[in-house]
């Protein structure tokens, strides 16, 4: 009997053991800060294959080895939320992430001072990240309309109509760099304008293009003129503007 006992304890060490997984020793120092301040991380243990990262205040950070441990700092900020945090001890293998240890830090809120600071119209347009929109008018199709062509559907609006005079000047709602200008098809006279990070704008159904393929462009400067050109039922600017390959509602971004 006591044979027994002693083979199926053993037997639970070593299942214990193997589910456990690796044992790791984790620093965190200091924990309790301010908004601001920096927590230093550091992980020792005979760990296996795999890449080393922490997961805090809604982002991964990575460890960096040093001989026999592994460490990391986690910044904060203003806007890392008060109250207790989780800091995460993740092992990255292939496809699977593993949860190797868990720790806890207090923030406290900071109470930051102001400062009032008045510019001038030309400067304070820098800090502006609005788009403004190509040119003044009506509205005569907003973004998402189903369209029905001869009683078949042909989807969503991609952007807005804005009706106005044939050849009203169309101005580029920001500063980029023209990477398509010229007649299409569907969309008559075109101009997309790509503004860096993944977010272009497009100009359809004009009269004229003003401007070239790889010029560079500044808010308000002229890219082409109203017209019906394409598949159009009278003079309007269609714009769009797309973010990452998703066509968003335009006018979301003059506000």
């Amino acid at each position: 009997m006591r044979t027994t006992c002693v083979i199926a304890l053993t037997f639970l060490v070593l299942a214990a053991s193997v589910h456990a997984g690796p044992a790791v020793t984790v620093s965190v120092s200091p924990t309790t800060i301010g908004q601001g301040r920096t927590v230093a991380v550091t992980v020792t243990g005979d760990l296996p294959d795999g890449t080393l990262q922490v997961r805090f205040a809604g982002r991964t950070w990575p460890l960096y080895r040093a001989s026999d441990r592994w460490h990391t700092y986690l910044g904060t900020d203003p806007n890392t939320a008060p109250g207790a945090r989780a800091i995460v001890i993740e092992l990255v293998d292939h496809d699977s992430v593993r949860v190797l240890a868990r720790r806890t830090i207090t923030v406290r809120g900071v109470p930051f001072p102001r400062r009032t600071i008045v510019f001038d119209p030309e400067t304070l347009a820098l800090l502006t990240p609005s788009f403004q929109i190509p040119l003044t008018g009506r509205i005569s199709s907003p973004y998402g309309v189903i369209s029905i062509y001869q009683g078949a559907s042909h989807g969503w609006h991609h952007g807005v109509d804005i009706a106005a005079p044939e050849g009203e000047i169309v101005r580029a709602a920001n500063s980029g760099i023209v990477r398509l200008a010229e007649p299409l098809p569907l969309s008559g006279d075109t101009v997309i304008v790509d503004h860096g990070m993944g977010i272009l704008t497009f100009y359809m159904h004009m009269s004229a293009i003003d401007v070239t393929p790889g010029e560079i462009v500044q808010r308000g400067a002229v890219v082409g003129r109203v017209g019906s050109t394409g598949l159009a039922t009278g003079p309007h600017l269609h714009w769009g503007v797309r973010v990452n390959g998703v066509y968003v509602d335009p006018l979301l971004w003059t506000r």
